[in-house]
């Protein structure tokens, strides 16, 4: 806190600076506002514990972070629902980031990632939780704006701004470099702003993943298989067990991922003297269990440590020009560039919980095996076990550019009108070629005693010299063998959104007392394509020096200190020579892929949205207090045209979305607030794609797609209020429920085959069942059961529908600003948190996500002199199904923020800063609900930030 001296009437001034400057502006626009909503402001962005737009939202109540898995906040969740259903626009326009999410993810929907742009370019965050008409639609559970900075927000005349930084990661070890510039320029009729920020970030990331949930294994035996006729098969490998009518065919129950054999391997007979290479064992004395429990004891699928390592450079841009020339009109140019290229290596260490078959010399001998009561592997040895590595080499590219034009003119001393448009471009690549290689066989013991599994392995898998070949190699029998796999992935996205929009306000002040209308024009358009290598890919890998010299190619692990027990390295690939082999980088695919390697489908859509809107405010007295209310009426009109599959489908639909706010003043300082409104989300895109298919090679299932999926709606209501006993401290407590319907679920339907084709062309597609439209293997399967039309063919149609049940959500809001200069001049602290359940009468209504959250900021300013520490908790939720339910456990992060306004540069404000984020290591951790163990667990490491800044 300041202090300077009136010279007029000797008076002293407080002149409140800093993060109680911007609680102070924070406070002000919420006591002000009609409805329910919070704003973040510029000193609160760039000095509170945040090194993105996400991280600066979180101490808002009902704010929750989704973080990538570097720790980094990412997007952002409004009052339990995903980061789909926020609406997040720039300076009031609509906008598209093509980025794909959190590694792994794939998200091709609605989402923003705001780590794409830094919170020097702006100046201000509003978070609306209630929605008025004159709102862009498209959030159910809230509408963020970002405002950029403009020469006005930094005051008359010349000004600079410029901050060095350098934040150093403890699990990378390195220290990542940050800069910002900004020079802006504001007189009476023009103002000129351009702004500047770059930073090399370098990361690293421990962790363990599962890709599904626990799968079993059997006892393999060799067998001579023949067919229907008697004739043989050629020897082949299954479980130990007698099939109906296949003799000599083995099989077992269960999953059967995985393999166990009973014949001594060299691993397995140099451990136990007297035991021979080719003796036969006995397992059950072996591995301590029956035949029951070898044939259905649990590993996870695909369970693996990893960790990922590179650094990703951003660049971002601002551009902004103001001309006001006169007193009634202003025009404006918000111009935005954001570029960000990331390059990494990802490497996993799968140890062979999966297909390690006996046809391939890799099936286990299991010795002292220790279950849970669940059947789950708690601790054993494994011998013949060969590890497998999976190693990715990222190469990311992403841009963005926004381009606004805004115009505000107050026509008269009752009329204004603004108009504004944007226009934004986003482009998103990525090149993920992925490596698969197998270590020498050797012993593994598998020990799960704390968060996640202790494996270790007599092989040393962090050293290039462990016997590592393209492939397992040749089996035990015959020439049989596991092949090596190099694939060829790589995605790319581009979004566009182009607005207009033109508003008019009729009133001395609209936003109290008049009536507000427009019309509002989008154009959304997204756009993926996928590609894979094909056999031309194939082929050159095949005919490549991979093959016969993989060893050449490995290199020591470069992590050497991996987090957890067991593995501490896992070596990896020179990425380099490898690309070298097979001539990576002149290689051009021609074959597009109909989706990527998340599984995700590739397609085009492009959404036209027409809207209008009028709304009411008025200021009345009741009971001789002030009342203030805001009304309104916005229909929104929607055209989709979406592609894939080599199909395009349109669809339309309109809706009419009133909106409630109303606030009263019971007292001067105690203020009620009610609402009550509709608000929508359209559905996401991937799951709308059209198409129309036979899945599989017989008739027994077509996969459509339903692109006349209707929009999530919701019914909101909102009550609540805030004492405020001062121009900085309040309370407020909120509580609101919001009922959604157009939940998305997976539908089957049994139909006999020869009304398959008027079921799927009732759908909307064109679709022919005939003898001629079908395959020769599908007309065989179409004989055994008695042809088209007369047999018992069944078929299953399988799309996703909406679903006609309601997910109530219920929630409780509080927050907490507390000035504490009766104690000590310049302390105070600040609290929110949020409380949320749900009812779902569908099942498949049940929103994954939903979680409490907490978070506690207690700081102190005075004499040049600031620090903070922001303490934020999200409590464990449910956050997807599949195989098994997981739950993300609780997180809580502590971060801690300090600077220092040197004395003897105050002409120039030069602060020094000492940020740490993520002081405990805190790691990211999910498991599977129905035992508790891991399922993903990453260690992003605490980040320490010591920068300079200066403005002048």
């Amino acid at each position: 806190m300041a202090q300077a001296q009136n010279s007029s009437n000797l008076e002293e001034e407080v002149l409140v600076t800093g993060y109680r400057a911007s609680l102070l502006n924070s406070t002000a626009a919420k006591r002000n506002s009609v409805g329910f909503s919070d704003e973040v402001f510029s000193d609160d962005i760039g000095k509170m514990p945040s090194q993105n737009l996400a991280e600066s939202l979180s101490r808002i109540p009902g704010v929750r972070i989704e973080r990538e898995v570097t720790g980094e906040g990412q997007q952002i969740s409004v009052r339990g629902l995903g980061p789909e259903f926020t609406k997040v626009v720039m300076n009031g326009n609509s906008i598209s980031v093509a980025s794909d999410g959190s590694l792994g993810s794939g998200q091709k929907g609605r989402q923003v990632d705001l780590d794409m742009f830094p919170p020097e370019l702006f100046s201000s965050l509003a978070v609306n939780k209630t929605s008025s008409a004159q709102q862009v639609e498209g959030g159910v559970s809230g509408y963020v704006n970002m405002r950029t900075i403009r020469a006005s927000d930094m005051g008359d005349g010349s000004h600079f701004r410029v901050g060095l930084e350098g934040a150093y990661n403890e699990m990378s070890g390195e220290t990542s470099p940050k800069y910002s510039f900004m020079y802006g320029y504001d007189t009476e009729k023009f103002g000129v702003l351009a702004g500047i920020v770059g930073k090399n970030s370098k990361s690293r990331t421990d962790g363990f993943e599962s890709v599904g949930n626990y799968q079993d294994g059997c006892i393999a035996h060799w067998y001579d298989a023949v067919d229907d006729d008697d004739q043989p098969l050629g020897r082949k490998s299954g479980c130990i067990g007698n099939t109906e009518g296949r003799e000599g065919y083995y099989q077992s129950t269960g999953a059967n991922t995985f393999n166990y054999t009973d014949i001594a391997t060299a691993d397995y007979a140099a451990a136990h003297p007297g035991v021979n290479v080719g003796d036969q064992l006995d397992l059950n004395a072996v591995s301590g269990l029956t035949d029951e429990q070898l044939d259905n004891m649990k590993l996870p699928y695909i369970g693996r440590p990893m960790y990922t390592y590179g650094d990703r450079d951003s660049l971002s841009m601002i551009l902004s020009a103001q001309f006001r020339p006169n007193e009634n009109i202003e025009a404006s140019l918000d111009i935005l560039r954001a570029e960000a290229d990331r390059s990494f290596v990802r490497n996993e260490l799968v140890n062979i919980y999966r297909r390690n078959y006996l046809q391939y010399g890799l099936a286990w001998i299991p010795e002292n095996i220790q279950l849970n009561d669940d059947g789950v592997v708690q601790s054993g040895t494994f011998y013949n076990n060969r590890a497998w590595v999976g190693s990715r080499a990222y190469e990311e590219e992403l841009t963005y550019t926004s381009i606004m034009p805004s115009l505000h003119w107050q026509i008269s001393d009752v009329f204004v009108m603004d108009l504004s448009g944007s226009r934004t471009e986003s482009d998103f690549d990525r090149d993920e070629p992925y490596l698969l290689y197998y270590s020498a066989p050797g012993v593994m013991t598998h020990d799960y005693n704390s968060k996640m599994p202790t494996v270790t392995h007599s092989v040393d898998v962090a050293s290039a010299g462990s016997g590592w070949t393209f492939g397992a190699g040749p089996g035990t029998e015959g020439d049989a063998y596991q092949a090596g796999d190099f694939r060829f992935q790589r995605n790319a996205r581009t979004t566009e959104t182009t607005s207009f929009k033109a508003d008019f306000a009729l009133g001395e002040d609209a936003d109290i007392s008049g009536i507000k209308f427009g019309v509002h024009w989008d154009e959304n358009i997204s756009d993926t394509t996928g590609f894979t290598g094909g056999d031309d890919w194939n082929n050159r890998v095949r005919s490549s020096d991979l093959n016969d010299n993989f060893a050449n190619y490995v290199i020591d692990s470069p992590i050497t200190d991996l987090t957890g027990k067991g593995v501490k390295g896992i070596a990896s690939v020179n990425w380099g020579a490898v690309k070298d082999a097979v001539d990576y980088d002149n290689f051009v695919p021609d074959s597009s892929a109909g989706g990527d390697q998340f599984g995700s489908t590739i397609g085009d859509i492009e959404e036209k949205i027409f809207a209008v809107y009028v709304e009411g405010n008025s200021e009345s007295e009741v009971a001789g207090r002030p009342f203030r209310t805001n009304f309104g009426v916005r229909l929104v009109d929607t055209e989709q045209t979406i592609s894939a599959n080599g199909l395009t489908k349109t669809s339309d639909y309109s809706r009419i979305l009133p909106s409630f706010n109303a606030v009263y003043d019971v007292t001067e300082s105690f203020k009620v607030r009610g609402s009550a409104s509709r608000s929508l989300t359209r559905a996401n895109p991937s799951s709308m794609f059209p198409s129309a298919a036979w899945n599989g090679s017989g008739v027994d299932e077509v996969a459509v797609g339903n692109y006349q999926l209707q929009p999530f709606e919701s019914t909101n209501f909102d009550l609540g209020g805030e004492w405020y006993f001062g121009d900085l401290g309040y309370v407020g407590l909120n509580y609101y429920q919001k009922d959604i319907t157009g939940f998305v679920k997976p539908r089957d339907r049994q139909i006999p085959l020869n009304e398959v084709q008027a079921a799927v062309e009732a759908l909307g597609y064109d679709f022919e069942v005939s003898e001629d439209s079908l395959t020769d293997i599908q007309l065989a399967a179409v004989a055994d059961c008695g042809g088209i039309e007369e047999g018992t063919c069944m078929t299953n149609i399988s799309d996703d529908v909406n679903i006609e049940g309601v997910t109530t959500l219920t929630g409780w809001e509080a927050i907490w600003v507390m000035p504490l200069d009766f104690i000590v001049q310049g302390l105070g602290f600040n609290a929110s948190m949020n409380k949320i359940d749900q009812d779902a009468s569908d099942p498949d209504g049940e929103i994954f996500g939903i979680s409490d959250t907490t978070n506690f900021t207690a700081y102190y300013e005075n004499f040049g002199f600031q620090t903070r520490v922001t303490y934020t908790l999200q409590e464990g939720t449910e956050t997807g199904g599949g195989w098994s339910p997981l739950l993300a456990d609780d997180r809580a992060q502590l971060d801690l923020s300090a600077s220092y306004d040197l004395p003897m540069f105050s002409d120039y404000n030069v602060t020094v800063s000492l940020d740490a984020y993520n002081l405990t290591n805190e790691p990211m951790r999910s498991v599977f609900e129905s035992d508790g163990n891991t399922f993903n667990l990453r260690y992003p490491g605490a980040t320490y930030t010591l920068g300079i800044r200066a403005s002048f």
